[in-house]
């Protein structure tokens, strides 16, 4: 396979609210989104930029040369889009949105296309996209991650008999856990050996689950939500955050109060807490708890609210895009300085593909992020400033 190659698109710019340097990585009038948070979207050796795009009419994988901002087609999806949580709209084949995640050590990308999984060599694409295994004909998939030595990809499928005629996500939420339960349907965690293909039952749990992530310190420790919303009432079902551990078993992190809502739980980077926001009282907060359940802090700024938080490198401050469209480093136990001001994303969430999800590249020294400001999704990249460095 000869990869699509397409001229650099990069720019940088100051940002007027705070005065630092901005990369615009992508500039076509097209749908162009980082992976999701809980995949890092950087190489560690700080050479390529993975990213999704329908530049050629379909959803794809690129990476973008992080040296001279080249564009590379990775994969080769004619089909379109792949029907799965979040996005119903699509069809029977196609590209997952929901599927790729990164291999950062060893610059691979792992991703599912037409019920099967394949990965592509970012070193190497004119190899092309590998297959790996194939998945449950029909089943929907959600947001998948790869073990931190890159040997295991976790997928979550669920029983096709929990989707019907939804139309978005947020009919998905109301109506998937309602089937899921009448119907006594599960969500079947997926372990596949990368280097055979061999794919075994991790889990199997009576709830919708839509995100997993591996415990970056390599203990084999699996995170998951429960997914969904109380139906005709829009509040987020109890006990969003789930523990997966090496023998199967799981459990909730830790019973949540009623008055209170968790969600976009993912592992810091030094694999000692998981980090999510929530709500309690109307009031938002960032918070990290132990694998075991213990709280080890929770930060509530008066005025302020979240869409997402992820861990920075130290495994103590956060990375937040706030609804007021600022992006943030959050400092939970600090006294002072407790909230640093990096850029705008001014980007409107109204569909998935334009949440900023921030996430740190894998030196720490800038966040990757996502927003629709000029009308198309496209990449951006924050420079942080020495003060936080």
């Amino acid at each position: 396979m000869q990869p699509k190659l397409f001229p650099a698109e990069r720019s940088t710019y100051i940002d007027s609210d705070t005065g630092e340097a901005v990369i615009q990585w992508t500039h076509a009038a097209c749908t162009n989104q980082h992976l999701y948070f809980t995949s890092l979207s950087v190489t560690e050796d700080d050479h390529w930029l993975t990213i999704i795009s329908d530049r050629d009419g379909h959803p794809n994988l690129y990476v973008i040369d992080r040296r001279d901002g080249t564009i590379r087609q990775l994969s080769n999806n004619t089909s379109g889009l792949l029907r799965s949580y979040v996005y119903p709209q699509g069809g029977l084949q196609g590209f997952s949105k929901v599927s790729p995640c990164l291999d950062p050590v060893h610059n691979r990308l792992f991703y599912i296309r037409d019920d099967k999984v394949y990965w592509a060599d970012l070193d190497r694409p004119e190899t092309g996209e590998q297959p790996l295994c194939e998945l449950p004909a029909g089943w929907y998939g959600a947001y998948t991650h790869i073990s931190p030595d890159g040997k295991t990809f976790c997928v979550p499928c669920t029983d096709p008999r929990a989707f019907a005629d939804e139309k978005t996500q947020w009919e998905q939420l109301g109506k998937v856990p309602v089937r899921m339960t009448r119907d006594k349907l599960v969500t079947r965690i997926y372990l596949i050996d990368v280097a055979t293909g061999q794919k075994r039952v991790a889990a199997e749990t009576p709830f919708w689950v839509t995100h997993v992530q591996f415990d970056p310190a390599g203990t084999g420790r699996i995170v998951f939500n429960l997914e969904g919303h109380v139906e005709g009432k829009g509040s987020p079902l109890p006990n969003r955050i789930w523990c997966l551990e090496p023998d199967g078993s799981f459990r909730p992190i830790s019973e949540e109060p009623a008055n209170e809502w968790r969600s976009h739980e993912n592992w810091a980077p030094d694999g000692k807490s998981i980090v999510y926001h929530g709500m309690r009282d109307s009031k938002c907060f960032v918070a990290a708890r132990t694998w075991e359940g213990k709280l080890l802090h929770e930060s509530s700024l008066e005025g302020v609210e979240y869409w997402h938080a992820t861990g920075a490198l130290d495994g103590r401050r956060k990375f937040v895009d706030r609804r007021d469209g600022m992006v943030s480093i959050l400092d939970p136990v600090a006294t002072e300085n407790r909230l640093v001001d990096l850029c705008r994303h001014d980007t409107t969430y109204d569909n998935q593909d334009a949440h900023a999800h921030p996430i740190t590249i894998p030196n720490g020294k800038s966040v990757i992020f996502t927003s629709n400001r000029t009308g198309h999704c496209q990449v951006y990249e924050v420079l942080l400033p020495s003060c936080v460095l």
